[in-house]
């Protein structure tokens, strides 16, 4: 007879779907944040495309190391806010914002599942079902979320449990007509992914598709995109709209500005000849918004 090895349960709030890993897949994960926070950090745990979550980011943005990171805004609709967050896009960048995140955790933090608050948090950004390695890193000041891919346990999510306050509400930036309240930085002139925006609900994304299949689809059409455009002197933006849907997905374009017609061209026959995921039943949007030597956009 052998005796399996149970998986520790946790508390799930109504409506969040949540997939357990095995044991073996947990106590793995958990060792290797332990090592990769030690002294011997060897970056097995970080990859090229690392999303930081709206709540760290509000915090991280303010960073100078963190602000000229190699990466693209990200935007977070909850409820009727529009939340700010940053993906990297290279192994240099999501390293910085490892060292960055163990500089802040030290030695005195703990590492343990997520509770209900912090399930509801995670559960209102993201746009696919919780699935773990999902793992708290706690301090006596943070609390951190992370959120590894089970089959290869990279870093895919980084973020912060927010704090409440005594209305048990949490304090979002606001947007207004539109157009955020507070003032954006236009940033510097640059080739670069500007922007990710989901145009489906938090529903329909969780029923249509994975983080792994967006992921994909983010790291073929970026690589496509700096192989070309990298080195292009004209300025200008390009808009890159997925489709995905059960049998056929459907891209579209649109340019901006002084943009190389050319090379927009070969762009655009190399992206249309990758294969993407399809959703699952219903059709989902993404788009991609890129700048080429250009500034962003104040919208």
């Amino acid at each position: 007879m052998s005796n399996a090895q149970k998986s520790e349960t946790i508390t799930i709030p109504k409506g969040v779907v949540y997939k357990y890993a095995d044991a073996k897949v947990i106590e793995k994960a958990k060792k290797l944040i332990s090592d990769n926070l030690s002294s011997t950090n060897d970056y097995k745990i970080v990859q090229e495309n690392l999303i930081i979550g709206p709540e760290l980011w509000k915090r991280f943005k303010d960073n100078s190391k963190l602000q000229n990171i190699e990466g693209s805004k990200v935007e977070f609709h909850v409820d009727n806010v529009i939340l700010d967050g940053k993906m990297s896009q290279d192994m240099t960048a999501s390293k910085i914002v490892w060292d960055e995140f163990k500089n802040e955790v030290s030695n005195d933090y703990i590492i343990r599942k997520a509770n209900e608050q912090e399930l509801n948090y995670y559960w209102s950004v993201i746009s696919f079902d919780i699935e773990e390695p999902l793992l708290i890193v706690e301090t006596k000041e943070h609390t951190y979320i992370l959120n590894l891919l089970k089959k290869d346990l990279k870093l895919l999510w980084l973020d912060e449990a927010p704090k409440q306050n005594n209305t048990n509400q949490v304090a979002y930036k606001q947007y207004q007509d539109g157009k955020e309240i507070d003032s954006i930085s236009k940033g510097e002139k640059e080739t670069a992914l500007e922007k990710v925006i989901f145009l489906n609900s938090d529903e329909e994304l969780q029923a249509n598709t994975s983080m792994e299949d967006l992921e994909l689809i983010l790291k073929k059409t970026n690589q496509i995109f700096d192989e070309l455009f990298k080195n292009s002197m004209k300025s200008g933006k390009i808009m890159v709209e997925f489709e995905l849907k059960k049998k056929k997905n459907e891209i579209t374009y649109a340019v901006k500005d002084d943009l190389d017609l050319d090379i927009m061209k070969v762009f655009e026959q190399r992206v249309n000849s990758e294969i993407y995921p399809n959703s699952k039943k219903d059709p989902i949007k993404l788009r991609l918004l890129y700048k080429v030597n250009s500034l962003n956009d104040v919208e």
